[in-house]
């Protein structure tokens, strides 16, 4: 299978892909390869939830609540995590929370890029990865940004059962 068809059917079932303090490296990355259709996909006909730092006043409190009252979906955490919980929040809630809240119902999680995996650069601040908060399993694909195959690969194994 090639990449534009895995992507394809990564992007049929139930994603949430939550973006902490991050340059969106991995979206881009996601973004770039340009397979027919994708942004379709990706923004409009797609089961995709993108919950975005930087996009709380436009979504915030609402878009939450209907993300919070999910099941049965894929957690993808793109940045890291501050220590300091005053440094990202999203409808009243910090980073943190989030995170510990949709890992609850996520049939797997895991961490695109350095950030999301150890802090990445911005552990020098205090960003902490995906895993050192949650304490479970989280599947990681490390990069800075990661490389986009990977990370469907990746998306698609986690899919198909961690296999």
């Amino acid at each position: 299978m090639d990449y534009c068809q895995a992507l394809k059917e990564v992007l049929k079932h139930n994603i949430i892909w939550l973006e902490a303090q991050s340059c969106s490296g991995e979206t881009i990355m996601m973004l770039k390869e340009g397979c027919e259709g994708v942004d379709d996909l990706f923004f409009h006909s797609s089961p995709v939830k993108l919950i975005s730092m930087i996009s709380e006043e436009k979504s915030g409190p609402d878009m939450m609540k209907d993300i919070l009252n999910s099941d049965n979906y894929l957690l993808v955490v793109e940045g890291a995590i501050p220590k300091d919980d005053k440094l990202c929040n999203f409808g009243g809630m910090t980073c943190s929370e989030i995170l510990k809240k949709l890992s609850e119902k996520a049939i797997g999680i895991v961490a695109v890029g350095s950030c999301a995996v150890n802090g990445g650069i911005i552990r020098e601040v205090g960003g902490l990865g995906v895993g050192e908060v949650l304490k479970k399993k989280v599947y990681e694909v490390p990069g800075c940004p990661a490389s986009d195959k990977t990370m469907v690969a990746m998306l698609y194994s986690v899919l198909q059962g961690g296999k």
